[in-house]
């Protein structure tokens, strides 16, 4: 005998993923747009890795693409939900640039640099001999002034957010399950 689901059950269990279903693909968008710096590349059709920074410094050996702070990663949200229209984005102004790549001259404004300089100080602690053991620390031996300039740029792109057929396929998956549960 197959199963005779009560219509007015089915709708109402629709009606409800209606309301909670925009937010929860939502937050898997955002997953997957966070998942772009783990994988340090965008996930399209195929995986097209992020161009490596250029020179090798101390300071970026070992680290991710994209990752200084961490500011930008973190910015990725939900920016609105209104009608069944998710809008995810970010508030951070350098995000377009690095996510479609660009290419121009920049203004930079006048500021102050700082001149650091190294120093030995007492930690506080001694040895079995009785010296007293040092630590160097970094401190601001002077500033100097910068004149307001312009920048070439060039910045390659490093796509992280936007549509990607992987995505839709996720999410028409996540949808399918939470209207079939309805079903069962």
């Amino acid at each position: 005998m197959p199963n005779i689901f009560p219509l007015n059950a089915v709708e109402k269990h629709f009606k409800l993923v209606l309301l909670y279903a925009p937010g929860m693909l939502g937050n898997d968008a955002v997953n997957f747009f966070l998942d772009s710096f783990q994988r340090q590349g965008w996930l399209g059709n195929s995986v097209e890795p992020w161009r490596q920074r250029r020179g090798n410094s101390k300071r970026n050996k070992g680290r991710a693409v994209l990752v200084q702070s961490g500011r930008l990663r973190r910015s990725i949200r939900i920016t609105g939900i209104s009608g069944g229209v998710v809008t995810i984005g970010t508030d951070v102004p350098y995000a377009k640039a690095h996510n479609e790549g660009f290419k121009g001259v920049v203004n930079v404004k006048e500021h102050t640099r700082n001149r650091f300089g190294k120093e030995k100080i007492g930690s506080g602690k001694f040895t079995k001999n009785g010296k007293e053991r040092m630590k160097t620390v970094q401190r601001i031996t002077g500033s100097g002034a910068v004149k307001a300039h312009t920048r070439k740029v060039n910045l390659p792109r490093r796509q992280f957010m936007g549509e990607s057929p992987y995505l839709t396929k996720i999410l028409q998956r996540r949808l399918t399950a939470e209207l079939m549960k309805g079903l069962t």
